[in-house]
């Protein structure tokens, strides 16, 4: 326990060392209030800023679930003309068992000097929610692709095996936070899978249909990174993904912490495209 709590200590020394002690405000059901500050050196700030929402978010999901908090999270980094321009964080991530940001409201952005530097300072409301019950630790699923990185144009090969009979749901999320279905689809509607059987994505059946899934970058992006999310249910489910893209991530969480534990897995596969 001593070690562990050092470890702590000098963990949040490393991550806050940029910065000036948050301030966080429990608002109740959820709802945090939350500022955190990022020393703009060697960052634009506006990557300050991203860093700092990024803090926020962080925050708010360790103290909704306590500093215990072992949800993997995925920090993705979208990439034009080589430079970073945006940071996605907790929206994307693995699983929602111990939290995940629902919704966020910007509240206040000040810049202010200290010790010969500028602090950027933003003002967070954020609201946290989690599944509820308990995982089933027999439940479980294994995915690849075919590659990690692609270069555009080139297919992607996807491959998932259960461990229990289940319906697959997979979902291609992108770094405009954009969230689309690919699977099942308008050529495969039955997404019931046997344990242990290999899915694949596509299958011989669609490529003789000339099926491929070819990856491609967004508009003015050199270089970027999506998610293939893959959902696992015991249970056939209807998932509705709002079409407007700004709040396609913000209802597709909603909507899977309204799926108890033992009833879901998720499996996250993130990969890259360059030209």
């Amino acid at each position: 326990m001593k070690y562990f709590i050092i470890l702590f200590l000098l963990l949040s020394s490393m991550i806050f060392a940029d910065s000036i002690r948050p301030q966080i405000n429990d608002l109740g059901e959820g709802w945090y209030e939350i500022t955190t500050s990022i020393k703009v050196e060697n960052i634009t700030p506006e990557q300050a800023r991203e860093k700092a929402i990024q803090r926020a978010c962080q925050l708010a999901i360790e103290q909704f679930a306590g500093i215990e908090v072992t949800g993997r999270t995925s920090l993705i980094q979208a990439e034009s003309n080589n430079e970073i321009t945006m940071d996605h964080f907790s929206k994307l991530t693995n699983q929602v068992s111990k939290g995940i940001v629902l919704e966020k409201e910007i509240l206040k952005e000040v810049n202010f000097a200290v010790n010969e530097g500028i602090l950027k300072s933003v003002t967070l409301k954020v609201k946290v929610g989690k599944q509820q019950g308990k995982a089933d630790p027999y439940f479980s699923i294994d995915a690849g692709l075919n590659k990690t990185y692609f270069k555009e144009g080139e297919e992607l090969l996807l491959s998932v095996t259960p461990s229990k009979n289940c319906y697959l749901t997979i979902l291609n999320i992108m770094s405009d936070e954009n969230v689309s279905t690919i699977f099942p689809n308008n050529y495969r509607k039955d997404n019931f899978v046997k344990a242990n059987q290999v899915f694949k994505l596509p299958d011989e059946k669609d490529k003789s249909l000339g099926i491929k899934f070819k990856v491609g970058l967004l508009l003015d992006k050199e270089e970027d990174t999506e998610i293939i999310k893959i959902l696992a249910t015991k249970e056939p489910v209807n998932l509705q993904i709002n079409s407007d893209y700004k709040t396609a991530l913000e209802s597709l969480h909603n909507w899977l912490i309204s799926i108890p534990q033992d009833q879901i897995v998720e499996f996250d596969l993130q990969y890259f495209i360059y030209k």
